[in-house]
């Protein structure tokens, strides 16, 4: 299979990395608007007979022809001839995070209109650094002030910052001969804005009619259908969990959210809301040779202390 990325950044650098452990690829092309960029990545992967830099611009709506074209270059839907959706009036969300130096045990999240009106911040471990950030629901409030105060609050240096516009309203998977996978088909959770276990699992059913359509199995039309029809079962549960998204924002100031928070701390009521939570996407699909099945595993947290005033959900 020979392939065409554009981006080599984290996402397509990451995809590099496994393409390079899969025989299926037999040659990689990984293009940016910085040719450096791309070079870096193809240097660390050491194959040059199967990876290759390029320079291209993404954003040039040049003409493009290939007999499987997929769309994973986020949320401004690079490919798409419908009209183009611009923040803060699209239905993004967004997110701001810092990286200080630090390490700690669990993830911390706080619902506090001090912070953010209609949103959430949150403290996490990775590696050697601390991930803090404040994301909000409503595009027009602004995330970098806010969240430089909560990483003071905590004690920590506002040291590195990474943001990004987050879709949070499920887009049609297939247009016009095209896939779309990933932020470009609004494959990220509404309320919890988690994107990248979704694009994986999203990414592996684009994946597998693909490779239907290589293998003379299945031809392109049948796979758009197949592929646009997947993705569009999953359009119940993504409503419900926007209409959470909008209720969060609506009742944060209120009492309302300490007695959602307080019915969370029984393990029963936490652990189903979990495993209905995990089912969007289940892990279990990667095994599953077509379709998904349910991933029933339940799970297991701690409830950190709360922050004064503020409510804190782990």
């Amino acid at each position: 299979m020979r392939v065409l990325v554009l981006g080599s950044g984290g996402v397509g650098a990451a995809f590099a990395a496994i393409a390079q452990r899969r025989d299926a690829f037999e040659r990689v092309v990984l293009a940016d608007v910085s040719a450096q960029r791309a070079r870096e990545v193809v240097a660390r992967l050491g194959e040059a007979d199967r990876f290759a830099a390029e320079q291209v611009d993404a954003s040039d709506r040049g003409e493009l022809s290939a007999p499987l074209i997929v769309d994973a270059l986020g949320w401004r839907r690079v490919l798409s001839n419908a009209r183009t959706i611009q923040p803060p009036e699209a239905r993004l969300s967004r997110g701001l995070e810092v990286h200080p130096e630090g390490a700690g045990e669990e993830m911390e999240l706080w619902i506090d209109h001090r912070y953010i009106r209609a949103g959430y911040g949150w403290s996490f471990p990775a590696r050697d650094e601390l991930r803090v950030g404040v994301g909000s629901f409503w595009p027009t409030h602004h995330v970098k002030e806010p969240t430089v105060r909560l990483a003071r609050d905590l004690g920590l240096p506002a040291d590195g910052y990474q943001g990004n516009w987050i879709p949070h309203r499920l887009r049609p998977a297939v247009e016009d001969g095209v896939f779309f996978a990933g932020d470009s088909a609004g494959h990220c959770l509404p309320l919890t804005a988690e994107g990248i276990r979704t694009a994986l699992y999203f990414g592996l059913a684009c994946g597998r009619e693909l490779r239907a359509v290589l293998e003379g199995r299945r031809t392109r039309e049948d796979a758009l259908r197949r592929y646009g029809a997947f993705s569009d079962s999953h359009a119940r549960k993504f409503s419900w969990m926007l209409a959470t998204q909008r209720a969060v924002g609506r009742i944060t100031p209120s009492r309302a959210l300490g007695v959602i928070a307080g019915l969370l701390n029984d393990r029963r009521i936490s652990h189903w809301i979990f495993r209905h939570y995990l089912d969007i996407a289940p892990p279990s699909f990667v095994g599953a040779t077509s379709g998904g099945t349910s991933a029933n595993a339940p799970a297991s947290r701690r409830m950190p202390s709360s922050m004064a005033g503020s409510t804190r959900l782990a």
